[in-house]
């Protein structure tokens, strides 16, 4: 059983990997004790820690292959990661397929993601792009982006754009992804690719692009917005969620656009 002063301590250890270093550093000792005594979820914490933080692989697998063998899912699809790269044990691609598996059918997103990959590529279990591809759905519909990202890929590559361009339209402004998946939903809403042309979102992708760190997206979109109202401009500002910088793109582009 975990106490409730335990619980705690899972919970910030857990929030201090890999953000907040010095917190877990602090802590170090007495979730080392915890997870030496037995404790699964204390053990999956202790490998998460020598994965991420000390890059110590064989201490990460021994500590993450005790909490799986005890059905800890995030531990599974740990020692799973480990198994695909060779990192601190043989790489094992089919065992790491199976441990996938085991954490995928116990909720976990990233485990669906990761073992989707491993059926599109045929490693570790036998190639199947319908496997592969429902589960990557799954977990984009449950909020992994990075499925996201490889799903709306898959679709543009066989000239899907409808589905690339819904995945596209939902997650781009949310912004936790490459920028060129907002070049790609820029280009299908002004080219009017998987539905009509809107050029609102189109601004708003390019936009989108600046803000991840792509400057041609600052070009795109001052070419854009000469074809725009101030009004629209704004709204794919706000559509794109940088609305906070609108006022800046806004003089950027008003030459172009021809606006007050």
């Amino acid at each position: 059983m975990v106490n409730k002063n335990e619980i705690e301590l899972l919970e910030r250890a857990r929030s201090a990997i890999p953000e907040d270093v010095d917190l877990f550093n602090r802590i170090r000792l007495e979730v080392q004790r915890v997870a030496d005594s037995g404790n699964p979820y204390f053990q999956e914490v202790m490998g998460a820690a020598a994965l991420e933080i000390d890059k110590d692989y064989g201490k990460a697998y021994r500590y993450l292959k005790l909490a799986a063998d005890a059905g800890v899912s995030s531990a599974q699809r740990g020692v799973g990661y480990l198994l695909t790269e060779g990192l601190g044990c043989e790489k094992d691609l089919k065992t790491a397929a199976a441990l996938f598996r085991m954490a995928a059918d116990s909720g976990d997103v990233v485990a669906k993601f990761n073992l989707g990959g491993m059926y599109l590529r045929g490693e570790g279990v036998p190639e199947s792009e319908e496997k592969g591809i429902r589960l990557l759905e799954e977990a984009s519909i449950e909020g992994l982006d990075d499925a996201s990202v490889q799903l709306a890929d898959i679709k543009a590559s066989v000239e899907d754009y409808a589905g690339a361009r819904g995945i596209l339209e939902r997650i781009v402004p949310e912004g936790d992804v490459p920028s060129r998946s907002a070049k790609n939903l820029a280009t299908m809403c002004y080219q009017g690719l998987g539905g009509p042309i809107d050029k609102v979102k189109a601004l708003g992708s390019s936009l989108k692009m600046a803000e991840l760190g792509d400057r041609d997206g600052l070009g795109y979109g001052k070419t854009i917005a000469g074809e725009l109202t101030t009004d629209e401009i704004r709204k794919a500002a706000f559509w794109a969620k940088v609305d906070d910088w609108y006022e800046g793109f806004l003089a950027y582009a008003r030459d172009a656009s021809g606006q007050a």
